[in-house]
């Protein structure tokens, strides 16, 4: 299957979710109470450290326990690369909770392409993360699927195309892997654009159940929208 277009959907699609949830420029940015739309965290900082405490400033402006158990949505997108396939994209979608301010839960639908691949099925897994506004994090996932991709099949003793000669020059098959699974290490970075909105940068090493040639790494940032 080739899906040749698909690292530019991945772009389209991440672009326009950006857009719908109509982010704004926050006033967090250049003030150190960032999150006093938040009811816990506007409580606790009601009356904000003096100018003389510049501990607190940094405190506040980092401060981003409140987030425990906070629920979300999210849309992440990357690149991926494969030794045996090459370059393409991925795209996923799903729900990630906080388990506490410095760990987190994640489940979503995940598909990868590149110009002769594609996969879909279900990614999951842990992040432990600071629980500050920019939380670096490290973490483990897991993912389970189909996959399928095109291979060349000019020796094989078939007419794959069935235009009635064999192994031809050029001739290629689809193959398909009901059970492609893989685990992977993660490292990547969160900054909470509001109470709310968050963004992600991460990188990942799959290590899949078909051999080393089709391990895969993928780079990708991602946007989720958290509820209390």
């Amino acid at each position: 299957m080739k899906l040749k277009s698909f690292p530019v959907a991945c772009v389209l699609a991440f672009g326009a979710c950006l857009a719908s949830c109509g982010c704004r420029l926050p006033t967090g940015l250049t003030r150190s109470r960032w999150a006093m739309e938040h009811p816990e965290y506007a409580k606790k900082y009601a009356d904000g450290a003096p100018k003389s405490d510049p501990l607190g400033k940094v405190k506040q402006a980092s401060d981003a326990r409140f987030l425990a158990d906070a629920k979300g949505t999210y849309v992440s997108a990357g690149a991926a690369y494969r030794s045996n396939t090459g370059a393409g994209g991925s795209l996923e979608v799903g729900s990630e909770s906080y388990l506490t301010s410095y760990m987190t839960q994640r489940m979503s639908l995940a598909a990868t392409a590149g110009w002769d691949q594609a996969s879909l099925g279900v990614d999951t897994g842990l992040r432990l993360q600071t629980p500050t506004r920019l939380a670096p994090f490290v973490g483990v996932g897991g993912y389970v699927g189909m996959n399928w991709e095109t291979v060349e099949a000019d020796d094989d003793g078939i007419d794959n195309d069935e235009d009635g000669h064999t192994d031809e020059f050029g001739e290629e098959d689809t193959e398909y892997d009901l059970a492609l699974a893989s685990i992977y290490p993660e490292l990547g970075a969160h900054f909470w654009w509001t109470p709310q909105v968050r963004l992600t940068g991460f990188g990942r090493y799959w290590v899949t159940t078909n051999g080393r040639d089709s391990d895969a790494w993928i780079v990708g940032g991602g946007l989720a929208i958290f509820r209390d």
